[in-house]
């Protein structure tokens, strides 16, 4: 029991301890993460995700997911892969400069009736290296 109660105290002790050692967040000396500091391409995006709500089955649809190259190198886009053969993405092939804008338009065409939810992989050389676009919706016959 005593021995119990020795372990006990000891790792209330280093967890007080590691408490008393936690940074003050509302600190004004302490120093905040600036965008600007941040070494390489940023991609900053208006939305990542859209709903088409309902759509006709067979009838081809878009959306254009738009952003901006916050870092302070030039982006490159390696890739687009939407999850599935009826989504296709067309997206720049050469680099963004910093501040300058881009988009990536998807194109996607249902043959089945219902409710989905697809995605598209964006790999880039931006931190991190995936952004993961996400469009859903409803398809209704014709």
């Amino acid at each position: 029991m005593k021995r119990f109660v020795i372990t006990l105290s000891i790792i209330v002790g280093f967890l007080i301890s590691g408490y008393a050692q936690s940074p003050n967040w509302n600190d004004p000396s302490e120093k905040k993460l600036d965008i600007s500091e941040i070494k390489g391409p940023v991609m900053t995006w208006v939305k990542d995700s859209y709903d088409f709500g309902s759509i006709p089955q067979g009838v081809p649809v878009h959306v254009t997911f738009e952003f901006t190259n916050t870092g302070n190198a030039p982006l490159i886009i390696s890739k687009v892969e939407p999850a599935c053969n009826c989504t296709a993405a067309d997206y720049p092939k050469t680099p963004i400069m910093p501040g300058q804008k881009g988009s990536i338009k998807i194109t996607f065409d249902a043959a089945s009736t219902g409710k989905f939810s697809k995605t598209a992989i964006v790999t880039s050389n931006a931190k991190p290296t995936e952004k993961m676009l996400v469009f859903t919706g409803t398809v209704v016959k014709k």
